[in-house]
């Protein structure tokens, strides 16, 4: 669990582990560098209860959740692994019956369900569509058709291996871990019992991330460019060549969206050649005119079409 000037809502949090029917269970956080009473809060439930184990993210690695998880599953010991958000919420029984379904089933992993959560009783959906009877593999994941959170995720720590959460991301971090995940297993279950309640408020990652896509389209699009382009380096040599196609498409798709905002291409020579190792060199002459035609003549729709022909 990593945390950051979390004091005034992890203290719920770790409550809400505290209460879990399955008991057997050890509960790793990792500080950020919390400038708030963080550190304080979070060594009254260490002082309290072994099970709680408390460390300082270390100097040498760089700031972020990322650097975090990483290192917390470094110091961890159990042979199940399930990351959680500081400021979210554990049911009851989130532990004990993602744990019996691995157990019970052999599986590698299994997915829950969360709620986006106001912190009250308002409480609602975070995925318009449903993960039933969708089968389980990496291009689901990817092209979302199936989704969950960080949360959500249970996992054996041998089939997790030397896998491990991508230190360059800001956000979409899950999306990226699982994408790759899914690329060496998909021996796991999806459960659609409610387990968690992600919470939603101002300092959360997915409120500003909501903010930044209504107020800040450049923003949101360069970010979602980032965050493919770092997947589909991820997985170029694991990926399955459908998955990487739609990488490629989406990231042509939000080449153009960002063009229409006036906005530069970053990465621009990754692209190209991403989507001619993938695509072909006449699908990445097709993209570059397609933007040069865009920024300067105001043209290029049909060429970004045949780009992602």
């Amino acid at each position: 669990m990593p945390t950051y000037n979390r004091a005034h809502l992890i203290v719920e949090t770790l409550d809400s582990i505290s209460k879990q029917t399955y008991t057997n269970w050890e509960c790793v956080i990792v500080d950020d560098g919390s400038t708030d009473n963080s550190l304080s809060v979070v060594s009254q439930y260490c002082d309290r209860d072994p099970r709680f184990t408390l460390y300082q993210r270390p100097s040498n690695l760089v700031k972020g959740a990322n650097a975090c998880r990483n290192y917390g599953f470094e110091k961890s010991k159990g042979t199940l692994i399930n990351w959680f958000d500081s400021d979210d919420y554990m049911l009851p029984t989130f532990l004990e019956e993602k744990v019996s379904v691995i157990l019970n089933g052999s599986y590698d992993f299994v997915m829950a369900t969360s709620v986006d959560w106001d912190g009250d009783k308002k409480e609602s959906p975070i995925y318009k569509v449903s993960n039933e009877g969708k089968d389980i593999n990496a291009f689901n994941f990817i092209t979302q058709h199936i989704n969950c959170i960080t949360n959500d995720f249970m996992a054996t720590r041998a089939s997790i291996a030397g896998l491990r959460f991508n230190e360059n991301l800001k956000s979409g971090q899950e999306y990226n871990f699982i994408s790759r995940y899914l690329c060496a297993t998909t021996s796991g279950l999806i459960i659609p019992d409610i387990l968690s309640k992600r919470r939603v408020h101002g300092g959360s990652i997915q409120w500003s991330v909501s903010e930044n896509q209504a107020k800040h389209l450049k923003r949101y699009y360069n970010r979602t460019i980032e965050n493919k382009l770092h997947l589909l380096t991820d997985i170029a040599e694991i990926g399955d060549t459908s998955s990487k196609t739609y990488l490629v498409n989406s990231l042509i798709n939000f080449s153009y969206l960002l063009l229409t905002e006036k906005g530069g291409i970053p990465y621009f020579k990754d692209i190209f050649k991403y989507t001619k190792n993938i695509k072909g060199a006449e699908c990445a002459i097709h993209y570059a005119i397609a933007i040069f035609g865009l920024r300067y003549f105001g043209r290029g729709y049909s060429l970004f079409k045949k780009a992602k022909s």
